[in-house]
């Protein structure tokens, strides 16, 4: 009977272990758009995504504008668009970036894990 009643015991503390975890082990892979379009009052080098129904932007961290720069290169055009297929992961951070007319933009931040140029 003790055994049954630590057995049951054990599955319920099993049963309600949070495994919600860090946003950052969280890990997305993608196609998309290493953009600028600052030139045509856009936004200045920021990632566009394509969802299902809907494209969004994310930023890199700054520890990631390194592996980006080695994998694709200094680009200095003001108007660029670079397909990659992308390995990332949320920062759970916001960052900024210059677009035209003088605004800024917030978008999400990530941590890039890995980039190809496709």
């Amino acid at each position: 009977m003790k055994v049954l009643i630590v057995l049951f015991g054990l599955l319920a503390w099993i049963g309600c272990h949070d495994e919600s975890g860090d946003i950052n082990e969280q890990v997305y892979e993608a196609d998309a758009t290493w953009t600028n379009m600052l030139a045509t009052d856009g936004c200045s080098w920021h990632f566009s995504i394509a969802a299902k129904d809907s494209t969004y932007s994310v930023l890199p961290s700054e520890a990631s504008r390194a592996k980006i720069e080695k994998e694709l290169g200094k680009i200095e055009d003001y108007y660029s668009f670079t397909p990659v297929h992308l390995k990332y992961s949320l920062t759970g951070s916001k960052s900024t970036v210059q677009c035209g007319w003088g605004r800024t933009a917030t978008y999400d931040e990530i941590k890039v894990i890995e980039i190809h140029k496709k």
